[in-house]
């Protein structure tokens, strides 16, 4: 009878430690969240935007940068939402290539951006598109801007203000031959006509007439170009074929010598 006992009692005992243990770590616990919603509150009271630091900018203001993002002084820079305030930015300012924000505690915002950097400048029914080497056009003006080759032959609905031209073919076609040629080749480009998306046809400012093709070899043909230059001598009516990237054709008697000229 007397072992029951201590039995019973032993079983107590457990019971009355475990209900201990159970409301010692709810205490804990809840204690745990008040101290972690006090330092919440605090420091998003504390932390608050006092500085704003736009660098990178050329056409826009550090100002239009940060009232794109929605980044102002006073708000709290805990809760700020880099991937939101960049995708704002760039959807605000299409000549913006590259945004990177950085929180530098307590209260300072430092945004580094990109501008793009026209290498050419798309005509169409809407005006005229600067554009950059990765081919995203970023900005419209009614007049070309100087200094830079007019493209022509692209339908207006595949122009899309910070978007990669929507065709594929012009596309790779473009890209190559701006990676290729930087207006240091030998000659000056004046209009490119991308009429045929399989045959860029390109216009010097000395009037020749180059058929260049598709996209491939375009270093190669560009080459045999600037190689037989010296012996063209360029005519309103000269055309130059380097389509297959191996061989030139001339389409006018303007040849000065009979030299042959290899890639």
């Amino acid at each position: 009878m007397k072992q029951n006992k201590d039995h019973l009692k032993l079983i107590k005992n457990r019971k009355e430690q475990q209900g201990w243990k159970k409301a010692l770590r709810f205490l804990f616990r809840a204690v745990l969240v008040l101290v972690i919603l006090f330092i919440l509150k605090q420091g998003e009271t504390y932390f608050r935007i006092n500085e704003i630091e736009v660098l990178g900018t050329g056409s826009l203001t550090a100002a239009e940068i940060a009232s794109a993002g929605e980044i102002s002084k006073g708000s709290s820079i805990i809760l700020l939402r880099e991937e939101k305030a960049v995708s704002a930015i760039r959807q605000e300012f299409p000549e913006v290539k590259r945004v990177e924000i950085t929180r530098v505690l307590p209260d300072r915002i430092t945004i580094e951006i990109e501008e793009r950097k026209p290498v050419a400048c798309i005509v169409t029914a809407d005006g005229f598109w600067l554009m950059d080497s990765a081919m995203v056009p970023f900005a419209n003006s009614a007049k070309p801007a100087g200094g830079y080759p007019l493209i022509s032959g692209i339908d207006g609905k595949l122009v899309i203000p910070g978007v990669p031209l929507d065709c594929p073919a012009r596309l790779t076609a473009l890209q190559n031959f701006f990676a290729a040629w930087d207006g240091e080749n030998g000659f000056g480009v004046e209009k490119i006509d991308m009429t045929d998306s399989y045959n860029m046809v390109v216009y010097t400012e000395d009037k020749l007439e180059i058929w260049l093709g598709d996209g491939t070899e375009m270093n190669d043909k560009l080459d045999l170009v600037e190689l037989s230059r010296p012996h063209i001598s360029a005519a309103p009516e000269t055309r130059l074929d380097v389509r297959s990237g191996t061989r030139l054709v001339v389409s006018s008697n303007v040849v000065k010598d009979r030299k042959e000229v290899d890639p």
